[in-house]
């Protein structure tokens, strides 16, 4: 049996940025099993840690040397092989010495996929030591390793590689041995290291100084090897008391949950509620080895501040975590997450105080100065700021978004006045103080100071909102008129950059394009809160507010054209069969989004049905028939009928038509009803008949069935 010892690779580096180094180590982890899969080395027991410092991969059980193995050789056919005479030739020769072969180990044998005979021979490949051939592939593994951005860097030595950050050292071991390979002029060994701050025993002088903190890692047990050097390796895991109840060892914690249990425990006792914020919670572990949680608090006079001022204060600028009373009010007090525990946690709590309170006194500053300015004057200095080059100033976005929200009120379902109104106000946070200090705040501060200048709740509720859904899984606006005026900016925005050719690539959208469109497809697709304004209608009337004003571009048909495309190519957002939404949208009929979207999910159910099915084929053999036909008349004469099936079809089609309903379940319904008499005149009817007017009509009544199917969608797609 081979014999197998304990595989770990660990790559040490300066900190890696959050939410990056989980993706290197889940893609550095599949490659590795990818090599060993590849190379018929069987494993077991494969782990991960990962850090901002390292990304650690560990094998329980992988085999020493690689298992000899049996390897087909194919050569050229027989009649290259060997001459007339059954001599080998000049070219089987050659084939046999290129393969390390004599000519006698070949034999003649039929070759799967071919045809004739062709040289075969069986060798023998003996097994390579797996240490080595993991050395010569992981360098290109760790060139490859996903990340945003890459850097070079010179300390002296010769760095030729480009890495997330600098690397500083490398582990790799099966079983005792240094699997030897060499990464951004770091050569594999033994040695790794702990947390980058001595603490504990590790800080005393001594035998045990902090030199300690480097050393040979555990090969079996590196996760917990590191965790008694003050690194949780694991990113999420198990709590500390879940581990000590359950008696598992060490390494089987978590970061993620060492945080929140810690969190929740200061909380508690201070008699307040942690204000969950799990994306906080994931970046704080991704910036820490040793997470160390501590209550703090700042003045209680910027309680008078809003709260989405004083979270985003904490979260973005100090990622600390904000905490509620018992009545839900927040409260003064947050908690911040140090990389180490402290000798004297009251020191820490105070630098973090200061540097919040420095925060929330600029906020204060800026809230309290804002609103001295008149909401005119704020508009106003919109005009000396820039939209993009080529495209004007903001303030002449706002002036298409007023009039796009005035001249479709109607169809938009909101008041002309709050809805223009809105559309005026909806920028003018972009050029207040709090907003240029925390640009995080655009819209809800906009809110904020639009109710304390008098402004009407719907007003003020739909600057807040208007900017939203901002990512994928964000929920549209509640206002309706926050609603218009966000399918008003994103259809504004795409036809601007598309005007300027700034078009998406596959591997760049530098201006959220992608974002745009797939906000617009769903605030277009709600149902709950519909849009009666179709895609084409939409994009025209936005159209429409650039080129009345004609300060900097005019909006052509192709433009026009490229937007829609490229929204309809990500229509897959609805979350439908990607046929089905085919389907429903290459209707003959324009319908609002949320319409085309409620036919897809009818059709999504109606294709596996066996009528579906049915219904389907038979579409695609009519559009296939029209398609390659030349039809030089659509009008059907029922004098030129040859046989029954034609007349049952026309007859049952003649019914459909004047009673054709305008609900798509019940248009469904009628549609699916013509299936037998379809079936039967395609079973009974030749279609392309050599009478010129026996064709004509008989394709001008496929074309009249296809019209009336296209009514609700264009089913051969499904």
């Amino acid at each position: 049996m081979n014999k197998t010892a304990p595989l770990l690779i660990e790559i040490g580096a300066e900190e890696i940025p959050a939410f990056v180094a989980p993706k290197m180590c889940e893609e550095l982890g599949d490659k590795i099993d990818e090599l060993l899969q590849s190379a018929k080395i069987n494993v077991s027991g494969i782990s991960r840690g990962v850090t901002p410092r390292r990304l650690l991969i560990h094998i329980d059980e992988c085999p020493v040397i690689q298992e000899d193995r049996e390897e087909t050789i194919w050569g050229p056919p027989e009649k290259v092989a060997f001459d007339s005479e059954g001599k080998p030739t000049k070219a089987a020769e050659g084939f046999a010495k290129k393969s390390g072969l004599n000519i006698s180990d070949f034999e003649l044998a039929d070759k799967p996929d071919s045809k004739g005979l062709y040289m075969k021979a069986v060798q023998t490949v003996k097994g390579r030591k797996v240490a080595d051939i993991i050395a010569e592939a992981m360098p290109s593994i760790l060139r490859k390793l996903p990340s945003p951005k890459q850097m070079r860097w010179n300390d002296g030595e010769n760095r030729d590689d480009a890495f997330i950050r600098p690397v500083r050292w490398i582990v790799a071991r099966l079983g005792d041995e240094v699997i030897p390979f060499s990464f951004a002029g770091v050569k594999a060994d033994k040695l790794s290291r702990g947390h980058r701050i001595p603490f504990g025993e590790f800080s005393e002088k001594g035998s045990r100084g902090p030199k300690e903190l480097i050393g040979e890692i555990n090969i079996e047990h590196p996760l917990g090897w590191l965790y008694e050097r003050y690194v949780i390796a694991k990113r999420q895991g198990l709590s500390p008391s879940q581990a000590a109840t359950a008696g598992f060892p060490n390494e089987s914690i978590g970061r993620l949950d060492t945080i929140k249990e810690k969190m929740d425990s200061l909380a508690k006792d201070a008699n307040l509620t942690l204000v969950d914020d799990e994306q906080l919670f994931e970046e704080v572990a991704d910036l820490t080895e040793w997470p160390a949680p501590i209550l703090c608090e700042f003045d209680e006079g910027f309680l008078r501040l809003p709260r989405e001022v004083i979270q985003i204060t904490l979260r973005k600028h100090q990622r600390c975590f904000i905490t509620c009373d018992k009545d839900g009010m927040i409260s003064n007090k947050f908690i911040a997450v140090a990389n180490i525990e402290s000798k004297d946690p009251s020191q820490v709590a105070q630098g973090n105080a200061r540097v919040v309170n420095a925060r929330l006194a600029d906020a204060a500053f800026y809230f309290e100065r804002d609103p001295k300015k008149s909401p005119e004057d704020r508009v106003e200095k919109l005009n000396e700021v820039v939209f993009q080059e080529g495209l004007g100033m903001i303030g002449d976005q706002v002036r298409r978004l007023r009039g796009f929200a005035l001249d479709n009120a109607n169809a938009l379902g909101v008041d002309a006045n709050d809805a223009q109104r809105a559309a005026y106000l909806c920028k003018s946070d972009l050029t207040t103080g709090l907003v240029g200090e925390f640009p995080e705040l655009q819209g809800y501060m906009g809110g904020i100071y639009a109710r304390l200048g008098g402004e009407n709740e719907y007003v003020a509720q739909a600057i807040s909102e208007h900017y939203h859904p901002m990512h994928a899984g964000d929920k549209p606006p509640k206002s309706p008129i926050a609603r218009a005026i966000a399918v008003a900016e994103r259809a504004d925005k795409l036809l601007g950059y598309f005007h300027l050719g700034r078009v998406p690539t596959a591997s760049a959208d530098p201006y959220g394009l992608r974002r745009a469109a797939m906000g617009l497809i769903l605030l277009l697709a709600d149902e709950k809160k519909p849009v009666k304004m179709s895609l084409k209608c939409v994009l025209r009337e936005a159209a429409k507010q650039w080129n009345q004003q004609r300060v900097t571009i005019a909006i052509s048909d192709k433009t026009l054209q490229q937007v829609e495309s490229f929204i309809a190519e990500r229509m897959s957002i609805i979350r439908v069969r990607k046929s089905a939404i085919e389907a429903a949208f290459a209707a003959a009929i324009d319908r609002p989004v949320y319409q085309h979207a409620a036919v897809a999910r009818l059709l999504a159910g109606f294709a596996d049905s066996e009528t579906g099915q049915a219904v389907a084929a038979a579409n695609k053999r009519i559009a296939n028939i029209l398609k390659k036909a030349e039809l030089k008349s659509a009008k059907v004469d029922a004098a030129l009928f040859a046989e029954d099936a034609e007349s049952a079809l026309f007859n049952a089609l003649q019914k459909a038509e004047a009673g054709f309903p305008e609900e798509p379940e019940a248009q469904l319904e009628v549609l699916a009803g013509l299936r037998e008499p379809v079936d039967q005149f395609f079973d009974d009817v030749m279609v392309m008949a050599d009478d010129e007017k026996l064709r004509n009509n008989r394709l001008a009544l496929l074309a009249r069935l296809r019209e009336l199917f296209l009514k609700l969608a264009d089913i051969s797609r499904l």
